[in-house]
C-alpha cells in the first residue's frame, strides 16, 4: 500500500524534457540539420537516436557524426554545434510554467535540478522566462556534482532554504538521475514517464505522462490531503 502524501513544502523539478521540450527541440533541429546538408532521408532520425536524450557524451557524438555524414567540421567544432544550435526550438511544455508559478506564489519553493553546462542550460532558462518563476537552478557543471548523486539535491534544498529532505518532492523525467536519485536523497519523487513504463525497482511516489499531470496530482498533497 502506498504510504500516504504528506505537504509539499519544496518543490524540485529537472529541467529538459520536463520543464521544457528538448527532446521536441533536438528534433527540429536535428530534421533542419539534415536537410540543409542534404544527408539522406534517414539522417534526422539517426541523429536522434544516436544524441540518446542527450545523455551521449557530446565529444562521442560528434566522432559519430563525422564519421557517418563525412562532415568537414572538428570534433570541437561538432561539439559546439550540438550544444547550443537546437536551443532556439526549446520551449516549455504547454501549462507547466504556469503551474510552477502557482506553487511559487502558494509559498513553496521551487528549485530547478539540472545535469549540463552553466551556459547551455541557462540559455534555455533565459529563452523560457524560468528564472522568473522559481526560487532558484541549479546546474551541474557549477554544483560539481551530476545527478543521480545525493549532493546535488542537498545543494538544491540548500537554494531552496530548507534545512532538509522533510516535504520535499523530485519531479523528472529520468529514471535514474530524477527518481531514484532523488529517492535516494531521501525525497518524495514524481515520474513523468512520456508514456513509458517504469522498469526499475520501486515505483514512484507518482507517476503521470506528463509534468502538468505529475504537478496537478501533488496539489492534495500541498493542501496535506489524502
Amino acid at each position: 500500500m502506498r504510504e500516504p502524501f504528506i505537504p509539499v513544502r519544496t518543490l524540485l523539478v529537472d529541467l529538459d524534457n520536463t520543464v521544457v521540450d528538448r527532446a521536441g527541440a533536438f528534433t527540429a533541429w536535428a530534421t533542419a540539420f539534415a536537410d540543409e546538408r542534404a544527408l539522406g532521408a534517414d539522417a534526422a532520425a539517426w541523429l536522434v537516436d544516436a544524441d540518446s536524450d542527450g545523455y551521449t557524451p557530446r565529444a562521442l557524438l560528434a566522432e559519430r557524426m563525422r564519421a557517418r555524414f563525412a562532415l568537414s567540421e572538428d570534433v570541437p567544432q561538432l561539439v559546439e554545434v550540438l550544444l547550443f544550435e537546437h536551443l532556439p526550438w526549446i520551449a516549455p511544455y504547454p501549462g507547466v510554467l504556469a503551474r510552477l508559478d502557482a506553487w511559487r506564489s502558494a509559498g513553496v519553493p521551487v528549485v530547478v535540478v539540472t545535469n549540463g553546462t552553466v551556459v547551455q542550460q541557462q540559455d534555455k532558462i533565459d529563452r523560457t522566462g524560468l528564472a522568473g518563476l522559481v526560487s532558484g537552478v541549479v546546474i551541474s557543471e557549477a554544483a560539481g556534482v551530476n545527478k543521480p548523486d545525493p549532493g546535488i539535491f542537498a545543494t538544491a534544498l540548500d537554494v531552496a532554504g530548507v534545512a532538509d529532505a522533510a516535504g520535499a518532492w523530485m519531479v523528472g523525467d529520468d529514471p535514474r538521475a530524477d527518481v531514484l536519485g532523488g529517492r535516494d536523497a531521501g525525497l518524495r519523487t514524481g515520474w513523468v514517464s512520456h508514456a513509458r513504463t517504469w522498469n526499475e525497482d520501486g515505483a514512484p511516489d507518482v507517476t503521470h505522462a506528463t509534468t502538468v499531470e505529475v504537478l496537478d496530482a501533488l496539489l492534495p498533497a500541498r493542501a496535506g490531503g489524502r
